[in-house]
C-alpha cells in the first residue's frame, strides 16, 4: 500500500472514531494563499522540562506578495469552548517567506526566554477578569482572522473572515480536515515545509516536534507558489442524512507562472453512491453561484439507502500545463440506529435534509431526530424513541453548546443566548431519557434540542410528564415521542430566538416487541399534552391537567403524526383523549 493510501485509511479510521465519540466538525476553510499559522506552542513554563517560558503562536507568509496584518487577529478558544479570545495584530507588513512570532502567557515553572517576539499579546478582559491568553499545552483551537471582530460564540464558527484554522489535540471540537495529535510541555505543532504546506488537513499539515520559534529576523523561506496549482474543498452541510442534498465546492487558485489554463475538477463520489469521475462546474449550473470565479461546485442528493458514517471524497484538480492538486472533502452521513428510528411511524412535517428547506430542515442524530426552523432558531419538533435500553447510569453532562451540524452560515444558538431572558433552556428530548452513555446524554445538550420554556412549565408539568414516560419505559413499554412548541410569544437573544406560546408533546405507547408499525391497533394508547408557556401557570399542576387529543395538536400545528399507521386506526387513536 503506498503512503497516500495508508494516510487515507488512517484518516478514515480517525473519522470513524470521531463519529462514535465527540463528533467534532471540520472547519470549512480553504487553502490560504498568504498568511498561515505555522507553529503553536502552549507549554510555556508548564514545568521544569518546558524548553520555553512562554506560549507562542507563529505566523508565516507562504504567498508571493507582502501582506499587512493591520486589522487582522489571532483568536483562541479552548478545545470545546465557544468564547474566542481576540489578539488584534499590529500594523506590520509580512514579506513573502517571513515569520512573525507572537508571545502569549507563561505558567512560570521553567523554560528559557523566547527569541525576541515580534509582538506580545495584550491582555483580554472576560467579565471582571483581565489576563494575557494562556494556550492549552495539549489541545485547543486557533483561528487566523482578517478582522478584529470576535468570532461568533460557537465551538466551530463558520465565518468568511477566517483565513486559517487549526484544531490541535484530541479534544479539539473544530479543525481543518482532522486534528493534530496532542501537544505537551515539550512539543509544538509545526507546519511542514517551513510553513509552506497547506492541504486543509491539520493532521497532515503539521508535525509534532520540539518547538522552534522563528521571528521576522529569522531566515526567510520563500515558498515559490507561482508555479503551483492549489485548491481546497468543502461541503455544506458537513453532516447530512440519507436522502439529503449537499453542495460540494472546490476553490481553485490557478498557478501564475505560467498561467493555468484548462482547469478541470473531478471528484470520486463512489463512497456516497455517485460517479468515480464526477465533474464539478464553474459555469453557474449544478449549484455553482457565479460563473468563472474559480469556485467549482456540484449539488448532489445522498442516496436514501446510505448507511451512517463518515465519508472521504477525493478530488483531482488539473490544468492543461500538467499540474495538479488533490484536496480531500470530509462528509458525515447520520442515519438512525437500526430498529430505533423515531420516524418509523411517520415524518410529521415531511422535513427534508435539503439546505434550501431552511424552515423544515431534517436533522438525524443517533439519539433523536428533529425538524429545525432557521427563522425561529428552534426545532419545529423533536422525535425520539424511548424504552428501558436507553436508561442507564450516565451522569447529566450539562455541556450546553451550539450544534455544529447546522448548515454553514446559519446562526448557531448558544447557551448564553438564554442568559437573563427569564426562560429556561427547555429540553425537548430530555437528558433523563438518554442516560445509556455519556455520549448519548451529551447529545441532548446541543442547542437545536431546546426551546425557551417558562420555568413553571419546564420545571413543573413538563418535567412531571417526562418522569411519567420514563416510568412507562421501566415498566416494559416502548414510546414514540414528539415534542415542540406552538405560537409566538416574543423573542430572546436580540430577536434571534422565538419563544413559543405553548409547548406540546405527543406520545404513542406500545408493549416492548418487534414490528412496531404492524402492532399498532385501535386500542393503542396515545397521550398528548399542551402546556401554556406564559404566566400564569401553577408549577405544581399535574401533567394530566393538560391532556388533549392528538387531533387537537395536529389542528393547532398543522403536523400529521403517525401518518404511516393505517388510516382507520390512525383516526381512532388520534381523536381519543387519554384518561389513564
Amino acid at each position: 500500500m503506498n503512503n497516500s493510501r495508508k494516510f487515507l485509511v488512517l484518516l478514515f479510521l480517525l473519522l470513524v472514531c470521531l463519529q462514535v465519540g465527540d463528533r467534532g466538525q471540520a472547519e470549512e476553510g480553504f487553502v490560504s494563499q498568504n498568511i498561515v499559522i505555522s507553529q503553536i506552542y502552549g507549554g510555556g513554563g508548564v514545568s521544569a522540562s518546558s524548553p520555553y517560558s512562554h506560549d507562542f503562536v507563529e505566523l508565516f507568509n507562504r504567498g508571493s506578495q507582502p501582506v499587512n496584518l493591520s486589522g487582522w487577529s489571532v483568536q483562541y478558544a479552548s478545545a470545546t469552548g465557544t468564547n474566542w479570545l481576540v489578539t488584534p495584530l499590529p500594523n506590520v507588513t509580512l514579506q513573502p517567506g517571513q515569520y512573525f512570532l507572537i508571545q502569549y502567557a507563561s505558567n512560570n515553572s521553567g523554560g528559557a526566554s523566547l527569541p525576541s517576539p515580534d509582538y506580545v499579546a495584550p491582555p483580554v478582559t472576560v467579565g471582571s477578569n483581565t489576563f494575557v491568553p494562556n494556550l492549552s499545552s495539549t489541545t485547543g483551537k486557533l483561528a487566523l482572522v482578517n478582522s478584529i471582530n470576535q468570532l461568533p460564540a460557537s465551538s466551530c464558527p463558520s465565518d468568511s473572515s477566517i483565513v486559517d484554522f487549526v484544531g490541535y489535540g484530541s479534544s479539539a471540537s473544530c479543525f481543518e480536515g482532522s486534528r493534530t495529535p496532542n501537544l505537551s510541555a515539550t512539543v509544538a505543532a509545526i507546519r511542514n515545509g517551513g510553513g509552506c504546506v497547506d492541504t486543509d488537513s491539520n493532521a497532515s499539515d503539521f508535525t509534532i516536534a520540539s518547538p522552534n520559534p522563528r521571528n521576522t529576523s529569522s531566515p526567510v523561506n520563500p515558498c515559490n507558489l507561482a508555479s503551483t496549482l492549489q485548491a481546497g474543498g468543502s461541503v455544506s452541510p458537513t453532516t447530512t442524512t440519507p436522502g439529503g442534498v449537499v453542495l460540494f465546492t472546490v476553490t481553485v487558485f490557478p498557478a501564475t507562472s505560467p498561467p493555468s489554463t484548462g482547469i478541470a475538477v473531478i471528484a470520486d463520489l463512489t463512497s456516497i453512491g455517485g460517479s468515480s469521475t464526477q465533474q464539478f462546474f464553474d459555469d453557474g449550473t449544478n449549484g455553482d453561484t457565479t460563473a468563472g470565479d474559480n469556485i467549482y461546485s456540484f449539488r448532489y442528493s445522498i442516496p436514501a439507502n446510505s448507511t451512517s458514517g463518515p465519508r472521504i471524497i477525493s478530488v483531482s484538480v488539473t490544468d492543461a500545463q500538467g499540474r495538479s492538486a488533490n484536496p480531500t472533502i470530509f462528509l458525515n452521513i447520520s442515519a438512525p440506529p437500526a430498529n430505533d428510528d423515531p420516524l418509523l411511524l411517520g415524518n410529521p412535517s415531511n422535513a427534508t435534509s435539503d439546505v434550501s428547506n431552511e424552515n423544515n430542515y431534517l436533522m438525524i442524530k443517533p439519539q433523536y431526530s428533529l425538524s429545525y426552523n432557521r427563522s425561529r432558531a428552534t426545532p419545529n419538533w423533536v422525535a425520539w424513541r424511548l424504552d428501558q435500553s436507553w436508561l442507564g447510569s450516565a451522569p447529566r453532562q450539562d455541556d450546553y453548546r451550539p450544534d455544529p451540524d447546522l448548515p454553514a452560515g446559519w446562526y448557531q444558538v448558544t447557551s448564553e443566548d438564554y442568559n437573563g431572558s427569564g426562560y429556561d433552556r427547555g429540553h425537548m428530548c430530555p437528558s433523563g431519557d438518554r442516560t445509556r452513555s455519556v455520549a448519548d446524554n451529551s447529545a441532548t445538550f446541543l442547542m437545536t434540542n431546546f426551546l425557551p420554556q417558562l420555568p413553571a412549565n419546564n420545571q413543573g408539568p413538563w418535567e412531571d410528564f417526562e418522569s411519567y414516560c420514563r416510568t412507562l419505559a421501566n415498566q416494559g413499554f416502548e414510546l414514540y415521542i414528539f415534542a415542540g412548541g406552538y405560537g409566538n410569544a416574543g423573542t430572546i437573544a436580540q430577536g434571534r430566538i422565538v419563544v413559543p406560546q405553548y409547548t406540546w408533546k405527543v406520545v404513542l405507547v406500545l408493549p416492548n416487541g418487534d414490528n412496531d408499525l404492524q402492532r399498532i391497533n385501535k386500542g393503542t394508547r396515545t397521550i398528548a399534552i399542551l402546556v401554556p408557556n406564559q404566566p400564569p401557570l401553577n408549577q405544581n399542576a399535574p401533567w394530566r391537567q393538560f391532556r388533549v387529543s392528538v387531533n387537537y395538536i395536529e389542528a393547532l400545528t398543522g403536523l400529521d403524526f403517525f401518518s404511516k399507521v393505517p388510516k382507520n386506526t390512525q383516526e381512532i387513536i388520534e381523536r381519543r383523549k387519554d384518561n389513564q
